[in-house]
């Protein structure tokens, strides 16, 4: 898995600072240059505070998708173009997948489903010591401050707005945070460690702790070793892309036909379930089955590709 790119030569570790330092000056050329474009629909208000109570919400809407652009998808390629001459092929992504493999990354997201929520449920019971009182008060002001922004943002009674906030929520953050999680920094913890199995652990914490939300980390955390063990046995990005987007996508939709703001819905509070742990087992067993599918379905599609060349 060499790097054919002018920096490609780079040791991994310095590769993984080339792409933090990538992500920042990315996302501040992308929100200024957009920040500029906005001027004449928007006025100042694009460089006053972004808090949701006051701004507007169209801003709100467009400066959320900036952030996306510039954090993760230009500063994907951006890097993916350093690391090789032809940044698609770095990052897995010159060919279409077969309409099967899509279909079994959507029934996998589905299946996953009761295992995200014992994985909720369990962060919702995690404490900080008392000594910590205070941090943990802060980081639920924090999720309950991000939590109002995505209802927000959600909170429309159209079907467009419905399919925008799919292009936003779903279409954009798919491709975006797939290309940096499972594309690029899960290929370089593979050539750092050597590991398969490390790199998917340790992009899976970091596509965690990226979202920011302590008492959403485990279920993001399981849905990010799915989506990289998706990687690992298709060698296609689309596939956990495709993934991602039915994931929320469907998460987009169901908020938008149970009523929006005005159902109560929350996507990241459940209410405790006795025994969840069987249909969780149940989960893992299924899920485990579909990925041996999809392994199996891909190594066909590789050896047929093999024939046709040979």
């Amino acid at each position: 898995m060499k790097d054919e790119g002018v920096l490609g030569s780079l040791h991994p570790f310095l590769k993984f600072l080339l792409l933090g330092l990538v992500m920042v000056v990315s996302t501040l050329v992308v929100l200024f240059i957009g920040m500029l474009v906005a001027l004449p629909f928007f006025g100042t208000a694009v460089f006053e505070s972004m808090d949701p109570k006051s701004a507007d919400i169209n801003l709100l809407r467009y400066v959320q998708i900036l952030s996306h652009l510039g954090l993760f998808i230009t500063s994907s390629l951006v890097f993916a173009f350093l690391m090789d001459r032809k940044p698609f092929v770095y990052l897995q992504a010159t060919r279409i997948p077969k309409g099967k493999s899509l279909l079994i990354s959507a029934v996998i997201m589905l299946v996953v489903i009761p295992m995200v929520y014992y994985f909720t449920m369990i962060n919702q019971m995690l404490t900080l010591p008392e000594s910590l009182q205070g941090i943990e008060n802060w980081m639920r002001r924090a999720e309950d401050s991000a939590q109002e922004m995505t209802r927000l943002l959600l909170d429309v009674s159209t079907v467009q707005g419905w399919l925008f906030n799919i292009f936003m929520i779903a279409v954009i953050p798919a491709i975006g945070e797939e290309f940096i999680f499972r594309g690029a920094l899960q290929r370089i913890f593979r050539q750092w460690t050597g590991s398969m199995h490390v790199a998917v652990i340790v992009a899976a914490i970091l596509f965690s702790a990226m979202h920011m939300q302590f008492y959403g980390f485990l279920p993001r955390l399981l849905l990010g070793l799915v989506l990289g063990y998706m990687m690992v046995y298709t060698g296609n990005i689309w596939v956990p892309v495709f993934a991602h987007f039915f994931n929320n996508a469907l998460a987009v939709t169901v908020f938008f036909f149970a009523g929006g703001a005005d159902s109560g819905l929350d996507m990241d509070s459940l209410p405790e379930i006795p025994y969840a742990y069987i249909p969780a087992i149940l989960s893992a067993i299924l899920a485990l089955f579909l990925f041996r599918l999809l392994a199996r379905r891909e190594g066909e599609n590789e050896r047929r590709r093999e024939g046709a060349r040979g």
